[in-house]
């Protein structure tokens, strides 16, 4: 009669190591096709998003919708954000938030930890911001840049003759003009719904700036850098993954920007 034989010790020990080599393979193949799914994701809610606003250009005579959720020194407008004018577009519910998002901000109050800059049961309500450069942020009806100073052309000043950019008929392309774009995950802008993009062009090292308002590596990239890509969408309502130097290098080369956008 023969006896079963059984798997030795050794023999065992190979086995699971075995094992282990191929789940060390396999498991970062299967995190980067989930983040991969994650980002394909953003990007078609980016892309919802900018649909809506078409309709709700088409309803609106062309404006834009505005912006007013509050970040650190600035006291925001709520009854003219988007996130609420938005929805009534949208034919379903606004996916306000990115499967990307690790932002740990999230609430309502009391979830989430507090915002830096704001009230104490302020929270994260969207991923995603409106590029202020296509909005009326202090309802002045200037743009980030405001008028000239006294004596300098608007063929000079950055900002032309200052004119906020409301309306569809404001921007002369706007297929290459960006629209909504990732807010930080953390920091004193992670509650608000807009940027400050004027900022950036001003800073030495535009990425790191950027990435105080916006997350410019939600897509793709360690650090904030050159080459950290982000999903973003534009007024013609695409939506793209773009790295950051696609976006943005100096104050004449500027996607947020309807002046210079091309």
């Amino acid at each position: 009669m023969r006896t079963k034989r059984a798997f030795t010790l050794i023999e065992l020990l190979v086995v699971v190591a075995i094992i282990g080599l191929l789940l060390a393979i396999l498991l970062p193949s299967l995190n980067s096709a989930r983040r991969q799914a994650k980002a394909v994701a953003c990007l078609g809610n980016v892309r919802s998003m900018e649909l809506a606003h078409w309709i709700y250009m088409s309803e609106n005579n062309g404006y834009f919708v505005n912006v007013g959720l509050a970040h650190g020194g600035f006291v925001g407008d709520e009854s003219v954000a988007w996130i609420n004018t938005l929805q009534k577009c949208y034919g379903n519910v606004l996916l306000a938030r990115s499967p990307l998002d690790r932002s740990p901000h999230w609430g309502p109050y009391p979830a989430g930890e507090p915002v830096p800059g704001v009230a104490p049961d302020v929270r994260r309500r969207t991923s995603y911001g409106v590029n202020n450069f296509l909005t009326d942020v202090n309802l002045n009806g200037l743009n980030p840049y405001g008028p000239p100073p006294p004596g300098v052309s608007p063929l000079d000043w950055p900002g032309g003759d200052g004119k906020a950019y409301v309306r569809l008929e404001h921007v002369k392309r706007p297929a290459v003009t960006i629209h909504f774009v990732p807010m930080a995950y953390k920091g004193s802008y992670a509650a608000s719904d807009h940027p400050h993009v004027e900022e950036w062009v001003e800073h030495p090292a535009p990425p790191l700036k950027a990435f105080e308002q916006v997350q410019i590596n939600a897509v793709r990239g360690a650090s904030p850098n050159w080459d950290a890509v982000s999903n973003y969408g534009f007024l013609d309502g695409h939506a793209a993954a773009l790295r950051f130097s696609e976006t943005l290098t100096s104050i004449q080369k500027n996607l947020f920007d309807p002046r210079v956008a091309f």
